[in-house]
């Protein structure tokens, strides 16, 4: 079996002919007509897909692609649907792609078209590391998504939670990759179609034809661009239904880093809500002095690996666009307490989901490259974008259509709780304000272990302690001492500068559950939870406030369906 790590297993092989147009060696075909493969694109998959007629009136509306290729397909889409989208509507993209070319060979490629250039450049700022998992482009300029599946193409659609109003089919031919056309793969397809959905490619062969008949489609030639004869176009079973004639109303309740994704979410897909914390914007625990971004390390690999390297993955990806002032630092050390960690690290280097320079051993443990220490404010301003937060509901609860439930440790506040199996744990973190004659903290990187130290530009934050069943948010002098206790087993010499250091504590209360693992889907009509995220909030939250809106709303999600099974709600009802 070929190591998922090794790069020659997803490289695509790609070389630049004379004529300039790039190729796979591994496929033996190009990537586009050597005519002109921008006007390919418009005539064999925008024209063959009827857009932008398509999604006329539409305010939700999604494309597939088999093939993401040099990214040529999705920026010219990008650039029809900017220039014909209605208002508030939003453009979800899913593709697949199993050997991802390089940026620079990217870049390469599309700049051969430069009336593209806006579009190319956008996607080329986000293009993905080489890693298995989801990894998903944010576009907000025009009101759009692209979530890029980096995977065999079987495991991309069964692990998609969406459904396509059209379909780009530009795989390499069927007769050089047959496995991209495969029956069973136009049945996935077909299972992942909206009634009415459309459907282009370039391939007329008959075992494509006959899959697409079998999986549901109306199959019918169309005249081929270039040398081509022939393409095909499809239309999914059944009428495309109309979008919902009422506007939801909507209530998110809770302003810490879940109900800010949550917003967050809301706002990007175009709908309107109310957003509500009687303690103001991150009251409880996401409103610490900062936080580390970093995934939990799971040396069992599976889903539960992949649901964090691909939270963290898009988490700090956004972070880094939305709000890059709200950045105190990039890259966090995990330290090794013991040779059973060292022994785990070195296994959990080598996952596949994370790209291949995202984790390095290192002489106190393991170096996380990607992870972040965050000022948490920033972060949730920047999520909320100026948005009120209201301290109690403008409107009746009952008058709302949904009301989103992310009010961290008030979640004991509400009557539903005595349904859920959730566990508070009391945590007081320390914050350093170092004097004029210590050297800066900024010289040390943050860093983790049983607790966490994070410099800062006036000292150091530091802690944190870890009681379970404890809703106390007291300041506590024995838990004051405890920090430094900790901190002074794994970081003496900075220890040792805290007996000079003016200390602030802060203590707050994180919800966990019995499994170690988040919380999110609806408990009744209207009324959906997202809870139990722990100590690593800032990772998880913005993928699982996405999921759960587009569980709710029936719309595509950035989040595996494995990862969805395991945060589901009902694990924890009692």
């Amino acid at each position: 079996m070929p190591d998922a790590r090794d790069p020659e297993t997803h490289d695509p092989q790609l070389y630049f002919a004379e004529d300039g147009n790039p190729r796979s060696e591994r496929f033996g075909d190009i990537y586009y007509s050597l005519q002109d493969g921008l006007s390919e694109t418009r005539a064999v998959f925008l024209n063959g897909c009827h857009m932008p007629d398509i999604w006329a009136d539409k305010r939700q509306f999604t494309v597939a692609e088999l093939g993401f290729g040099t990214g040529l397909n999705i920026a010219a889409l990008l650039q029809m649907w900017a220039d014909n989208r209605s208002e508030n509507s939003y453009l979800h993209i899913f593709s697949i792609e199993a050997f991802l070319m390089s940026r620079e060979d990217a870049a390469r490629a599309l700049n051969s078209w430069p009336e593209l250039a806006p579009f190319s450049e956008a996607i080329l700022n986000q293009w993905p590391k080489s890693r298995q998992g989801f990894h998903v482009m944010d576009f907000p300029q025009w009101g759009a998504r692209l979530t890029l599946a980096l995977n065999d193409v079987r495991a991309a659609l069964t692990q998609w939670n969406g459904k396509a109003d059209a379909w780009f089919l530009d795989g390499f031919s069927p007769a050089l990759n047959p496995d991209m056309w495969a029956e069973d793969v136009l049945t996935l397809i077909g299972q992942h179609s909206r009634a009415g959905a459309r459907l282009a490619t370039f391939t007329v062969a008959g075992a494509v034809r006959r899959g697409l008949i079998n999986a549901g489609f109306e199959v019918s030639k169309q005249p081929g661009f270039g040398k081509k004869r022939e393409r095909l176009e499809a239309v999914f079973a059944g009428e495309a239904l109309p979008d919902p004639a009422q506007t939801p109303r909507i209530l998110v309740m809770g302003a810490g880093i879940a109900g800010c994704s949550l917003s967050h979410a809301l706002t990007q897909l175009g709908f309107d809500h109310d957003l509500c914390d009687p303690g103001g914007l991150g009251a409880q625990a996401s409103g610490n002095r900062a936080a580390l971004v970093t995934p939990r390390l799971d040396a069992g690999g599976g889903a539960v690996a992949q649901l964090y390297a691909d939270a963290h993955a898009y988490a700090t990806g956004l972070y880094r666009r939305l709000s890059p002032q709200a950045i105190l630092h990039e890259g966090v050390l995990q330290r090794a307490q013991t040779e059973r960690d060292r022994a785990r690290f070195e296994k959990v280097a080598t996952q596949p989901c994370f790209a291949s320079d995202a984790l390095h051993p290192h002489d106190d443990g393991l170096f996380m490259a990607e992870a972040l220490a965050v000022e948490p404010l920033a972060v949730l301003n920047a999520l909320t974008a100026g948005r009120t937060i209201h301290a109690v509901p403008p409107r009746d609860m009952a008058d709302y259509d949904h009301v989103f439930w992310a009010a961290g440790a008030g979640v004991w506040d509400q009557a539903f709780a005595s349904h859920l199996d959730l566990r508070p744990v009391r945590g007081q973190v320390e914050v350093a304000a170092t004097p004029a004659d210590i050297p800066p903290q900024a010289q040390f990187l943050p860093q983790a272990w049983g607790g966490y130290a994070i410099p800062l530009p006036e000292g150091v934050l530091f802690g944190a302690t870890h009681d379970r069943e404890d809703r106390g948010a007291d300041v506590r002098d024995a838990d004051r001492m405890k920090n430094i206790d900790t901190l002074s087993k794994a970081l003496p010499e900075l220890a040792a500068q805290m007996e000079a250091a003016q200390l602030t504590s802060r203590a707050s209360v994180r919800v966990t559950t019995r499994d170690h693992l988040p919380a999110a889907g609806t408990l009744s009509p209207g009324g959906h939870v997202l809870t139990g995220l722990g100590g690593r909030a800032f990772c998880l939250a913005p993928i699982l406030a996405h999921d759960l809106v587009a569980q709710v709303f029936d719309l595509p999600s950035p989040l595996m369906a494995s990862a969805r099974q395991l945060v589901q709600i009902e694990r924890v009802l009692t």
